[in-house]
């Protein structure tokens, strides 16, 4: 399997994953030159911007590790370009995380309001 395809297996599981709890999947994998947002979505009033992070093993260390302070303001600054060019409705927003190991099976692990 291919980076690209790992990747790709790791998002639809996570987008399969919080649709069957209930987030609304507004965009996936919006794209500015400054970088990607895997997910967005909407719960009720929160606007909801998801990291996915897919690896074949978690030997080393959990997927969710790689996304450090540096990625944090990375995705901070998309959130709010997101919300500067498709002005969308909330109350508040906030940041999740899905920690996917792919081996075969896609094992799962979500982090509700990571950071802020």
């Amino acid at each position: 399997m291919s980076r690209d395809d790992l990747r790709n297996t790791g998002e639809d599981a996570a987008a399969r994953f919080l649709e069957r709890r209930g987030l609304e999947i507004l965009a996936r994998n919006w794209r500015l030159k400054m970088g990607e947002i895997d997910i967005i979505g909407k719960e009720g009033p929160i606007l909801v911007f998801v990291e996915v992070k897919t690896r074949r093993t978690a030997d080393f260390a959990d997927p969710s590790a790689a996304v450090d302070f540096r990625k944090q303001r990375k995705l901070r600054r998309l959130a709010e370009a997101y919300i500067a060019i498709e002005r969308p409705e909330f109350d508040r927003c906030r940041f999740d995380v899905v920690s996917v190991v792919h081996d075969g099976l896609s094992r799962l692990r979500y982090i509700p309001d990571a950071f802020a």
